[in-house]
């Protein structure tokens, strides 16, 4: 038989009482899509680079 799971709290980071403001939702969802291009970007280029060599 499974065990039940603890549900979580995903409205709150850490020992923060409060929800997060839009400002702050905001913010972090820009670090994220930002990180997020970032690693597509460094993918694309892995894959451009590793096509070079098999070329070569």
């Amino acid at each position: 038989m499974k065990s039940k799971t603890k549900e979580l709290n995903v409205d709150f980071i850490g020992g923060q009482v409060n929800p997060l403001t839009k400002e702050e939702e905001k913010t972090i969802s820009d670090f994220i899509r930002i990180n997020k291009e970032k690693r597509k970007l460094k993918e694309r280029r892995k894959r451009a680079i590793t096509k070079q060599k098999e070329l070569a």
